[in-house]
């Protein structure tokens, strides 16, 4: 006997419908038709649409984490953290052009990432500061398909649809330092600031979102390996791109990034 709702068939038919919506720029769209599904449920298809994408070639190169911030959950009515899997095909590095034709809604975040030089240890989160399993740091632009059917928000539909993350801009990498002048970071677009934190809660959203995303990957018997990207959450707000503009993430002392999108 098992206590699963739903069986594994009906995952794959899911999965299958997830992928080709996502493709054809309408994702969600079982959503649409009134199915509601329970965090546990969420993740098990976000697995399920991962697993079609490996075989036909793609990789993970590692992780979101979402909602971490009060604005963010109000946005999206989210109580707690979720995660998604980065694919190696939307990987982006500074200055690329990309076409708003190719996002449902496009809207981005601007954070920090990081990159790992090992699997995290409980000691890495003990002390205040960037944990030692930081190889490195990066300013994202994180791209979303800003798409939810459900009214209200279902924390299962946003983790079925991979946080609704649809790719990420990478800046260089800040080699990590355990000493830092207070970070700062500024979204900018087209060269006006529209929304700007600074402080120590950047770098406790690294710590925090880590740490998180280990113990819950560790639930389902996975764990963060070395050479992982990993996002740790934006506190800025979703902000839509709706037309042609450049945007840019200025994050001293780890340097920028910049995306510029067309029709």
């Amino acid at each position: 006997m098992t206590n699963e709702k739903f069986a594994t068939s009906q995952y794959t038919q899911w999965a299958e419908q997830q992928l080709l919506d996502y493709e054809n720029r309408c994702p969600g769209s079982i959503f649409s038709e009134g199915l509601s599904l329970t965090v546990h449920e969420g993740y098990r298809l976000q697995h399920a649409v991962a697993q079609l994408r490996i075989n036909t070639g793609d990789s993970v190169v590692g992780y979101k984490v979402g909602c971490t911030s009060p604005t963010i959950r109000a946005q999206l009515g989210i109580e707690h953290c979720v995660t998604g899997r980065l694919y190696k095909s939307e990987q982006h590095e500074s200055g690329v052009c990309l076409k708003l034709g190719n996002y449902s809604k496009l809207a981005i975040e601007g954070e920090l990432a990081v990159i790992l030089k090992r699997t995290p240890k409980p000691a890495d989160f003990r002390q205040p500061g960037i944990p030692p399993c930081v190889s490195g740091i990066m300013p994202v632009i994180e791209l979303h398909n800003h798409i939810l059917h459900a009214t209200p928000p279902s924390a299962g539909e946003l983790i079925a649809n991979n946080a609704i993350h649809a790719g990420f801009v990478l800046g260089g990498t800040t080699e990590r330092a355990d000493r830092l002048d207070t970070p700062e970071l500024s979204i900018l677009i087209d060269g006006n600031c529209v929304a700007t934190c600074q402080g120590s809660q950047l770098i406790e959203t690294i710590q925090s979102s880590l740490q998180w995303l280990q113990e819950s990957l560790k639930k389902s018997g996975k764990q963060l390996q070395e050479g992982q990207i990993i996002l740790t959450g934006s506190i800025p707000s979703l902000i839509p791109i709706n037309r042609e503009c450049t945007v840019e993430i200025d994050a001293p002392p780890f340097g920028k990034t910049m995306a510029s999108f067309i029709d």
